[in-house]
């Protein structure tokens, strides 16, 4: 509530804890530097503790503040609170629109689809794109990173592959391809 969407580890590797204590069991580790999604702190014996867990899904433990900073997104802001792009993508709020390169068929040549897309601070936003028939799916990115789509009656949103190359998101969910220029996602 207010803190940091994301901690970066620093001081090199550790260790995940089932609870916020030193002995508790170990449910994971990661290296310096890594970006973890925070699900908030508190105070335990005289120490700050903060449950954490991958952005892109994983096992929540818990891990002292004194190896955490607040993470940097790539836009350089520190996002701060809830991210509201799905919400503001839910009710049609959008910071741009425009026409993207897409495929909704597997085999399908590329077509055109419209997107429009809300954003966040730290490289978090929400787009949605709308095929010509009406269809229509949201891309969701964290950190800068595409994370996941919406579920839909032709998958879950999680049978997905993605690049960013040349400042442009190739992106397959299911059977759809979106190609995504990164001004379009993440600039004004």
């Amino acid at each position: 509530e207010g803190g940091p969407r994301r901690w970066k580890i620093v001081g090199g590797n550790i260790t995940l804890n089932a609870a916020p204590s030193a002995d508790a069991d170990d449910v994971g580790a990661f290296t310096n530097g890594t970006i973890l999604k925070n699900l908030g702190c508190m105070e335990v014996a005289d120490q700050v503790w903060c449950k954490v867990r991958p952005f892109r899904g994983g096992s929540a433990g818990f891990v002292q503040a004194t190896q955490l900073q607040p993470a940097q997104g790539p836009d350089g802001i520190v996002p701060m609170g809830v991210d509201d792009s799905s919400r503001r993508a839910r009710v049609r709020d959008f910071d741009s629109k425009g026409k993207v390169p897409c495929a909704q068929e597997q085999g399908q040549a590329m077509g055109t689809c419209l997107a429009a897309v809300a954003r966040s601070s730290g490289g978090d936003a929400t787009v949605v794109v709308t095929f010509p028939n009406g269809f229509a799916r949201n891309l969701y990115f964290i950190h800068g990173e595409f994370v996941r789509a919406s579920a839909t009656m032709s998958g879950v949103g999680t049978d997905m592959d993605w690049r960013l190359e040349n400042k442009r998101y190739f992106i397959r969910v299911d059977d759809q391809r979106y190609e995504l220029p990164n001004t379009l996602v993440f600039e004004n």
